[in-house]
């Protein structure tokens, strides 16, 4: 058995996949109207739950900030959108104005999880991660997404390189970014209709056969004297930059 834990992340859970609660623990210490709330749907759903001790909720998701919710899942994957690439290709790129963000060496699972609330906030269609040197989705990433993982795909592939080139072949234009010489600007660049953005680890960045299959380089302009975004608050520009664009036109 696996445990998912925080109230955004188990109410997500609760409405959409409630059949994978096996049962929920609640801090017998909280009463507030979130947690009533939470009750009233664990008893619509008919899935069980049990006020216990904080230090008992500790145990089960130790070093973890659970407030007070801790919910066991049947196994650890039960909480995400079940999406092959095959089916991505197939179901949602068909639509005219897609938005995909691949992640290249994103190891952190609260940076993946706050990129793919990120996502969620602008309609990502998807989010594609290599099998390996990737963060996997856990508890922790479920926790931090504060719930997206239950509305936004997470794709897992063997070949980054070769998921790009599919990508193209279905119409996508592919933009990485990263601070090379012959990067354009963000806010110089049109994002294309149907877009992915390919965004790195802040030390290593998106590697070279990874950039060598995209269309545009772009760096985010940047004052200041760190010149280096965390990736999820990158992610976040691009994006909300992305949307305003293809709102405008």
């Amino acid at each position: 058995m696996n445990f998912i834990f925080g109230l955004h992340s188990v109410e997500a859970l609760l409405k959409n996949n409630p059949e994978q609660i096996e049962i929920v623990y609640i801090d017998n210490h909280r009463q507030d109207k979130r947690v009533i709330q939470l009750v009233e749907l664990l008893d619509q759903a008919s899935i069980k739950y049990e006020y216990i001790s904080k230090n008992i909720l500790d145990k089960k998701a130790p070093g973890v900030n659970h407030q007070g919710i801790v919910a066991m899942v049947a196994n650890k994957s039960s909480f995400l959108p079940q999406l092959s690439f095959k089916d991505f290709l197939k179901e949602k790129s068909v639509n005219e104005s897609s938005i995909v963000i691949v992640l290249d060496g994103i190891t952190d699972p609260h940076n993946l999880g706050a990129i793919i609330r990120t996502c969620d906030c602008f309609g990502v269609d998807a989010v594609i991660v290599p099998k390996d040197n990737s963060a996997s989705v856990n508890a922790t990433v479920a926790k931090t997404s504060a719930g997206a993982v239950n509305y936004v795909p997470v794709i897992v592939v063997n070949n980054l390189a070769r998921t790009l080139e599919e990508l193209k072949e279905h119409d996508y234009w592919i933009a990485g970014t990263t601070l090379a010489e012959n990067s354009v600007e963000l806010f110089d660049f049109t994002p294309d209709k149907k877009i992915v953005w390919v965004m790195g680890s802040e030390d290593k960045g998106i590697r070279r056969l990874v950039a060598e299959n995209c269309d545009y380089l772009v760096s985010i302009p940047m004052e200041g004297n760190t010149q280096s975004l965390n990736v999820s608050v990158a992610a976040g520009v691009v994006l909300s930059y992305t949307k305003y664009i293809k709102n405008k036109n």
